[in-house]
């Protein structure tokens, strides 16, 4: 080595075709079996091998490795493995600078999601490519050539207002945080599961549709691009590999319906054999029992081939709504099952008439099928009689969001249900041969029904009370600036709570997270004993959500399309998925185009370029002004030792607030006295205690809500998105 020089090159490792077997990854009996030592790459070197490609990749030189102290040498068996993969680009120095020989690897370039990297090897030599040329990609990896980089900047990571959307792993883990999952409930409080099959389609839709935008920001998508559960899927597997998922849990839920049915329909026909098998003339009672024993076994044949086909019918049905579905709120759910289960017990009611035809010549007429819906109506009416089962009030659990309660059955109106249990079985009319059909319902109708289940505005939050034996509480949710919810402005007290219910809070787009609170009952003033919630305690105000819509659309939580792109729902109802801004749509008369806040209908074939957006329309939002003023001061820890003599208690910013607090013998907190109310809090002032002798002590602010006419202070309002009504 030339002691006077030290020469840098930099260059990048080519394809592994040429190198990847340097060092075999099996056991070897000698040292003549491995072709080469230690862990070594082709490396094409900058300002030495440029010439295009008259070097050929497989007598480029092989370049070692300079290891870091704390990595070892393999002496003593310290020793760490290299990650340098190709298509990655590495420093190092020539250990000849002379003859430019002898190259030792020193470092590598970081890759990030702004490097496009091409799914084919260089032709040129030095073009960016991926790491996983003929090998699967992760499903939670960095898509092999990155994401596309929208025109305003990287997306911000989903529920986030300040950290980059790094990869498809920061996704999942933060869906996997905000995702419900449901508790053990009695099945007598929830009969249906709606909630619970909500919540399942819901996360079908998300993965379906996170899916296909990484998908699309792959320019050369290899065959099999999923790799998830240890197993490899092409795009058709996966939505198949999904649906199947899904399919199998509502198809379990039906079945057991089904079965229920069969048992009713089984007891009636042989109910109704007995009471008349006595009253029969001789010459027939021959006959009417083989007649009822054929019956049986028709039936039995009959639910066998419902059950058998039930899943294909499921997976059919959502197939259907995969692309036609962006949220699925409680009418589409219930639209579901009642499509589902009323096209079910059509079919049951068709094949049962077929079966029951020749029996009915002997017995005379025994009306089974008719009183088939009648038995589901029981069956999903069950919570409507006075004597309902007692039913948590949790029914769910997120591991940020903390306990929550899914939509279920008892919520949503078990009338609706039956309605269009027998709305979709009278569509189901014609007698079934059970030996030979084919089970190919429609399920097409469903789409006709006004239930929205396209995307909606992201805005504010909303919050919900469920739980404490009442109902008719309402109220605004209150956000500042910076993400932070403050408080609630209660609208409506509502009545008959017997206990503090709970309180949540959703956001549709899942753009903010984080946020508890609980409610205080009480008499509500000037309406007699009537017992509402009379306030509404912030325990932690979370961060990230939207104080007005931003012109992003999404639902189910979380964001489906961002205020500059274009989305096109197509004539048969179908979603696209959103194009960025510069992408060119093929569109068709009767497509439906949405962008810069403006919807248009097709009326003629055109190619048409999704619109950069200088300027978004929003929806009009019916606004107030309000502004908060110290209410209370809740003490979350008394702390100890404090010297409640000299010790002072400080509010910043105060607002004009002034706070006086007791404590006891220990020096624990006790009280904390709101002398002065101050007004105008834009954000959760800090309160602590002066001390150098206590610690621990927390606390928080409860704000009371004033509706104001005027603006006063522009810098002590805040403007507040009606949701409920109250102006």
């Amino acid at each position: 080595m030339n002691e006077d020089r030290f020469v840098i090159w930099r260059g990048q490792i080519v394809d592994d075709a040429t190198w990847k077997d340097n060092l075999p990854a099996t056991k070897w009996k000698s040292s003549d079996e491995i072709p080469g030592w230690g862990s070594r790459y082709r490396v094409r070197v900058v300002g030495k091998d440029t010439e295009g490609k008259d070097v050929p990749d497989s007598q480029l030189e092989m370049a070692t490795i300079m290891y870091p102290v704390t990595a070892g040498s393999g002496h003593g068996g310290s020793y760490q493995t290299s990650n340098l993969r190709k298509g990655s680009f590495v420093w190092g120095f020539y250990e000849d600078p002379d003859l430019k020989q002898g190259l030792v690897i020193l470092g590598c370039l970081g890759n990030n999601e702004q490097i496009m990297l091409s799914r084919t090897t260089s032709i040129s030599g030095f073009d960016p490519f991926s790491g996983y040329i003929r090998e699967n990609v992760p499903y939670n990896d960095i898509p092999a050539e990155g994401s596309p980089i929208p025109p305003n900047g990287p997306r911000p990571l989903e529920g986030s207002n300040n950290q980059l959307q790094t990869s498809i792993a920061d996704q999942e883990q933060l869906k996997k945080g905000q995702q419900e999952i449901p508790l053990a409930v009695p099945s007598s409080c929830d009969k249906l599961q709606l909630g619970a099959i909500q919540i399942e389609i819901q996360k079908f839709l998300q993965d379906i549709q996170d899916f296909k935008n990484q998908v699309n920001s792959w320019k050369n998508t290899i065959l099999r691009p999923i790799n998830e559960n240890g197993k490899s899927y092409s795009i058709e597997e996966y939505i198949t590999y999904k649906i199947q998922n899904v399919a199998e849990f509502i198809s379990g839920q039906l079945k057991n319906l089904i079965t229920e049915i069969q048992g009713y329909v089984t007891r009636k026909i042989n109910g109704a054999a007995k009471e008349t098998y006595d009253l029969l003339p001789p010459d027939l009672r021959a006959s009417a029992k083989p007649a009822v024993e054929t019956a049986n076994d028709l039936l039995a044949c009959l639910f066998r081939k419902i059950i058998k086909n039930l899943l294909g019918l499921v997976v059919k049905f959502l197939m259907q709504i995969a692309e036609r579905f962006i949220n699925a709120p409680l009418c589409a759910v219930e639209n579901i099952v009642g499509s589902l289960l009323g096209k079910l017990t059509g079919l049951i009611n068709s094949g049962v008439q077929a079966i029951m035809a020749p029996l009915n010549a002997i017995l005379g007429t025994v009306d089974i099928a008719g009183d088939i819906i009648g038995f589901v109506e029981d069956i999903i009416s069950f919570l409507s009689c006075q004597d309902q089962p007692e039913c948590p009030e949790v029914t769910g659990w997120s591991i940020w969001n903390g306990p929550t309660r899914f939509t279920s059955s008892s919520n949503s109106n078990p009338l609706s249900i039956v309605n269009k249990v027998k709305t979709y079985a009278s569509t189901v009319q014609q007698s079934v041969d059970p030996e030979n059909f084919d089970f190919d319902l429609d399920f097409s109708d469903i789409f006709e029904d006004t239930c929205n289940v396209g995307p909606i505005f992201c805005g504010p939050p909303t919050v919900e009370f469920y739980g404490g034996g009442g109902s008719g509480a309402a109220g605004n949710v209150i956000v500042n600036a910076v993400g932070d919810i403050l408080a609630v402005d209660l609208t409506s007290f509502g009545s008959g709570y017997t206990s503090a219910p709970v309180v949540r809070f959703v956001d549709a787009c899942g753009t903010g997270r984080g946020a508890t609170g609980r409610s205080i009952i009480g008499p509500v003033a000037g309406i007699g004993t009537t017992i509402g919630v009379v306030q509404v305690i912030i325990d932690n105000n979370g961060s990230g959500y939207l104080q007005t819509p931003n012109g992003d659309r999404g639902g189910d939580g979380r964001v489906w399309a961002y205020a500059d792109q274009t989305t096109v729902k197509r004539a048969d109802g179908k979603y696209d998925r959103p194009y960025y801004p510069g992408e060119i749509i093929n569109v068709n008369p009767g497509d439906e185009v949405y962008s810069c806040g403006r919807n248009s209908v097709i009326t003629q074939g055109q190619a048409y370029t999704a619109p950069q957006c200088s300027q978004q329309i929003l929806p009009k939002q019916d606004k107030y002004l309000t502004s908060l003023e110290l209410d209370d001061v809740t003490i979350e820890n008394p702390g100890v030792n404090y010297n409640c003599s000299i010790d002072k208690i400080k509010i910043t910013p105060d607002r004009g607030a002034i706070l006086e607090y007791e404590c006891d013998s220990y020096g624990s907190i006790t009280k904390v006295k709101v002398v002065k109310r101050g007004i105008g809090f834009t954000e959760e002032p800090m309160i602590e205690i002066e001390t150098e002798t206590g610690y621990n002590a927390r606390f928080r602010p409860v704000f009371r809500v004033n509706s104001i006419g005027e603006v006063i202070d522009p810098n002590q309002v805040i403007s507040v998105i009606d949701c409920v009504g109250k102006v």
